[in-house]
C-alpha cells in the first residue's frame, strides 16, 4: 500500500555510497556488508540497510544505501566512532573501492512512502545538480506530479555531503514498471546527470 505523506516512514535520512571494484574483490563485497557493516549499523540505531548492483544506465556498479531516522545518526558519536575504527577487512574495501562517491542527503517531502521497511527489489536512481535558477520550478513541479500521479515510492532528497545536490530514488518490486516510469518533471536545468537502474541484492533491516 502506497502513501503520499510529509512524514517519512522510515525515516528522513539516507547514506549513499556507490562504488566500482575489481572483479578479483567483488566476491568478499557482499558477505563483508552482510556479516559486519550492516550488523554493526542496525546496532546503534539504522533502520536498513542494502547493496544493489546496476541492471543499466550511467555511474558505478555498486550501490549501498542506509536508512536512518534523521541524519543527526551521521554525524553523532556512534557511527562516528565505527568510521575511525575500522576492522581490517572495512579498512581494506575503503581502500579498494574505485570511483567511490559518498552522500549524506536529507529528504525534502512530500514523499509517496511503502509500508513495509527496507527497499524494494529494485530502485531507479536520479543523480544531478540542479540549477538555483530553477530550483523553485522543479519542486514545485514534482509536488503536483506526485499529488496527480502515485503509482510507485518516490522520495527525493538534497545533499548534505556529496558531489550532486539533486538525489531521487523510485522503487518497485516490477522491473518493466521503473523503466515507464519518468522522474524527470517537465526538465529545468541542471548537468551532470547520472541516472541509473539497480537491483537489490542483499538486505538487513
Amino acid at each position: 500500500m502506497l502513501k503520499l505523506t510529509n512524514k517519512p516512514i522510515n525515516g528522513s535520512g539516507l547514506l549513499a555510497i556507490f562504488c566500482d571494484l575489481n572483479i578479483a574483490d567483488q566476491k568478499e563485497f557482499h558477505p563483508w556488508l552482510l556479516n559486519e557493516m550492516f550488523p554493526a549499523r542496525l546496532k546503534i540505531g539504522f533502520n536498513s540497510c542494502a547493496s544493489f548492483e546496476k541492471i543499466n544506465g550511467d555511474g558505478q556498479k555498486f550501490l549501498t544505501l542506509y536508512e536512518v531516522d534523521n541524519i543527526v545518526y551521521l554525524y553523532d558519536n556512534p557511527y562516528q566512532s565505527l568510521r575511525e575504527n575500522r576492522s581490517s577487512l572495512d579498512a581494506k574495501f575503503h581502500k579498494i573501492f574505485i570511483n567511490p562517491s559518498r552522500y549524506t542527503l536529507q529528504l525534502i517531502p512530500p514523499s509517496v512512502e511503502k509500508s513495509q521497511k527496507g527497499f524494494l527489489d529494485y530502485v531507479r536512481v536520479l543523480r544531478k545538480n540542479l540549477s538555483s535558477i530553477d530550483a523553485q520550478k522543479y519542486h514545485s513541479n514534482f509536488i503536483s506530479d506526485i499529488h496527480n500521479n502515485i503509482k510507485l515510492p518516490i522520495r527525493r532528497y538534497i545533499n548534505v555531503e556529496g558531489e550532486h545536490n539533486n538525489f531521487t530514488i523510485i522503487e518497485s518490486n516490477e522491473i518493466d514498471k521503473l523503466n515507464e516510469h519518468q522522474i524527470d518533471n517537465k526538465a529545468t536545468s541542471y548537468d551532470n546527470k547520472i541516472d541509473a537502474l539497480y537491483k537489490c541484492k542483499i538486505q538487513l533491516n
